[in-house]
């Protein structure tokens, strides 16, 4: 009995099926399993090592991403680029005052609120 049965004798275990269909099954079953606990682990490392995006829950920044460009300076109370000062700030000067642009005409941007100080709309804190 050391010769190997052929796919349509019967079945050696004794359980009366073909050998083919018995014992004799390819090892596509065993492919399936392995691919399916393959994917199982994936699925595990992923959520153990997945670091989603942070939300952004405001459209304001608190720095600034790119290089400054020339002339600015990135201001955090402001949450946008101002330009730098070429006069020295003295303590005995008085500040100059600007020459103010007025509000432009019309309703307010949603969530925003004009500055006479700066003479642009900001986001309402």
């Amino acid at each position: 009995m050391n010769k190997i049965p052929n796919r349509n004798d019967i079945c050696h275990c004794g359980s009366g099926k073909k050998y083919k269909v018995c014992h004799g099954q390819s090892s596509a079953n065993a492919y399936k399993q392995w691919t399916l606990i393959g994917i199982l682990i994936l699925a595990i490392l992923w959520f153990f090592f997945y670091e989603p995006e942070p939300e952004i829950t405001s459209n304001r920044i608190s720095s600034p991403l790119e290089p400054a460009p020339a002339g600015k300076v990135w201001s955090d109370e402001h949450g946008h680029w101002h330009d730098i000062s070429t006069e020295p700030a003295s303590e005995t000067s008085k500040p100059i005052p600007k020459t103010s642009t007025s509000k432009p005409p019309g309703e307010a941007p949603p969530g925003k609120v004009w500055s006479d100080e700066h003479d642009h709309w900001h986001d309402i804190q």
